[in-house]
């Protein structure tokens, strides 16, 4: 049996797993993201690919990063490895690892797991886009991935939404911060918390410590629109808006044959059917696209696969390099 490795590099963990030919993960796990030294990333990485050399005859491995990851290797960024930033991971990797390496982008490699056991399985061009932190992103054209002239596409979360305000960073309007879980609901969920807190509690003698402690949970925001929470129900219905133009906006402009939406917000089924009500509702009442509808306009759909998706990816790339 032919084993790979593959390897999810993210801000807070590193995550690995011994996947064979048939996408099934035979041994997984996890450690540290060392996130201020590249250095010592790559010699983690090395040593847990030497180690499990010893269990298993490995044939290549499979690495996918956050940033813009050229298809050699080279990291235009790297998203919050700011020691990733300008290197060749690929070239670094190669020196301490004597397999062949193939080095992904991270939205780029949910999108190939997808091709491979996931929902595009026969699709030849399709979107995919994770709500996570932030927004991450992969196109898929011809049965391949389309990375730009520099490696950037992909990029959507950079898009602009709403009134652009000079007088600040125009980034505040990006999709990244009206969409990404982290950038956009969290922040804009527990900004209004503070606001409505101070505004209630104007007397200079409150207890600012008393104040609401912030949410870092989709479910809880989720829960409390369903109660009827003024603050939840508003916050939301401005995430179901801007996440379902930007879907729309880039089926419009991509013509896929299927956008496949992943991030863990995205395995929320009340989450999912809010969503797609606002999409429906926003197609009824644009008349082209209300028209093009189940001729032009691709269906959205939820990504098959979960955590396991970027090493899942990162193996089937360098399985296909390495098979040609």
């Amino acid at each position: 049996m032919t084993y790979y490795i593959g390897i999810d590099i993210g801000g807070t963990n590193i995550k690995y797993g011994i996947v064979d030919e048939h996408a099934t993960i035979l041994e997984k796990g996890l450690f540290p993201t060392v996130i201020n030294d590249g250095e010592k990333i790559i010699q983690d990485i090395a040593d847990k690919v030497h180690e499990l050399q010893n269990k298993y005859e490995i044939k290549a491995v499979g690495v996918c990063a956050p940033g813009i990851v050229r298809a050699d290797g080279y990291m235009v960024t790297g998203g919050s490895i700011r020691s990733f930033w300008g290197i060749n991971l690929k070239s670094k990797l190669e020196e301490k690892i004597n397999l062949p390496i193939a080095v992904e982008n991270d939205g780029n490699a949910l999108a190939i797991a997808e091709q491979w056991i996931g929902n595009a399985q026969g699709v030849s061009n399709y979107l995919v886009i994770a709500l996570g932190t932030a927004i991450a992103g992969g196109i898929i054209i011809g049965g391949n991935v389309y990375r730009g002239a520099h490696g950037a596409a992909g990029e959507f979360g950079w898009m602009m939404q709403g009134p652009l305000d000079f007088s600040h960073d125009l980034e505040d309007a990006c999709w990244n911060n009206t969409s990404g879980v982290v950038a956009g609901l969290y922040r804009k969920y527990n900004l209004a918390l503070s606001e409505a807190y101070f505004e209630s509690n104007s007397d200079a003698d409150f207890d600012a410590n008393s104040a609401a402690p912030p949410v870092h949970d989709a479910r809880v925001i989720l829960d409390r629109a369903r109660q009827g929470d003024v603050i939840a129900s508003r916050v939301m219905d401005q995430y179901y808006e801007d996440v379902a133009k930007g879907l729309l906006n880039l089926i419009v402009a991509y013509d896929p044959e299927l956008l496949l939406l992943g991030g863990g917000i995205s395995e929320n089924e009340e989450f999912l059917t809010n969503l797609m009500a606002r999409i429906d509702r926003i197609k009824r009442h644009h008349k082209t696209i209300h028209e093009m509808t189940g001729i032009t306009i691709a269906e959205v759909l939820p990504c098959k696969l979960r955590n396991d998706a970027g090493l899942i990816g990162a193996v089937y790339q360098v399985m296909k390099a390495t098979i040609l």
